[in-house]
């Protein structure tokens, strides 16, 4: 066993080198194009694109190509993929745009494979729908931004959240809205009676690569309607994320609101927000999103 570093100052670029490297970063794979295209009534045509094959040889196609699938009566399955032999030869060997029975895996490919095609049978057209295509490699990961967060929409009869009354009947109801300037579709949290009454919301999210930094909320409260959110961390421990209450925001509208770094957040594991609403009499909540964001550059 010995160590390899490329390219050191002074080291020379070789194409063996080269493809050393670029192997090193990805798979076999599509980088950019390759797209499947219904071009006759057993042809197919494939997108110029990029593509990189299982030993780190990367494919330039700057015009399209084109496949005859045959309207055969019985159903058919096919793979299409670049097979591709390296060779330490000048100017290299050809790759070759290939049509194969069977759903081939990326073991008994030389190459790189762009998709597949599942024929139904039956003498048809060839469909867009019979297409599979691979979907484009994105080297490294994707970067947190400030806007990114997953959300979840808790609509359609409290399907991401458990509601627990604390005290009083506070109804939760699903509105799709259409009297205003645009559409706009959330939960309603409404205290019905004329005394006060609390209700908690509780969503469970699962912890990726990252720990979450941001809770983004998009919602609207009554003055007198009061939210308080909380993060239930990996361990059970209960951090309270607004020391002061949301309240009085006239219109849907988008609050973040930091996580703390001492919660502990272990990668494939849940946590869990927890809303608490205290509502005046009449008064309510609407929430129409609630999410949570990796991002966490202080700028």
């Amino acid at each position: 066993m010995s160590q390899k570093r490329i390219q050191d100052f002074g080291s020379p670029v070789t194409a063996k080198s080269l493809k050393t490297l670029s192997g090193s970063f990805s798979p076999a794979a599509v980088l950019l194009g390759n797209d499947f295209i219904v071009d006759g009534l057993d042809r197919i045509k494939i997108t110029p694109g990029t593509c990189i094959t299982d030993q780190g040889v990367i494919i330039i196609e700057d015009e399209a190509k084109f496949l005859t699938v045959a309207n055969t009566s019985p159903p058919a399955d096919y793979t299409v993929y670049y097979d591709h032999s390296d060779a330490d030869i000048s100017g290299g060997v050809s790759a070759q745009l290939t049509l194969a029975s069977g759903l081939l895996t990326e073991d008994s490919v030389s190459g790189v494979i762009l998709g597949y095609v599942r024929y139904p049978g039956g003498a048809i057209p060839l469909s867009p729908s019979h297409f599979i295509v691979r979907p484009k490699l994105q080297i490294g990961s994707v970067r947190a931004t400030s806007t990114n967060a997953n959300w979840l929409t808790p609509i359609k009869s409290q399907g991401f959240m458990t509601a627990n009354a604390v005290a009083g009947p506070i109804t939760i109801t699903d509105v799709y809205d259409t009297g205003g300037p645009k559409p706009e579709m959330f939960v309603r949290i409404r205290n019905n009676t004329l005394a006060n009454a609390s209700i908690s919301l509780i969503f469970p999210f699962k912890v990726k690569d990252l720990p979450y930094s941001f809770l983004e909320m998009v919602l609207s409260a009554d003055i007198n309607a009061t939210l308080t959110a909380s993060l239930v961390d990996s361990a059970g421990v209960v951090y309270v994320l607004t020391p002061t209450p949301l309240t009085g925001i006239s219109s849907l509208i988008l609050n973040n609101i930091v996580v703390s770094r001492d919660a502990a957040q272990t990668p494939n594991t849940l946590v869990y927000l927890q809303l608490q609403i205290a509502l005046a009499a009449s008064r309510e909540i609407k929430l129409q999103a609630i999410g949570l964001n990796q991002f966490n550059s202080p700028i």
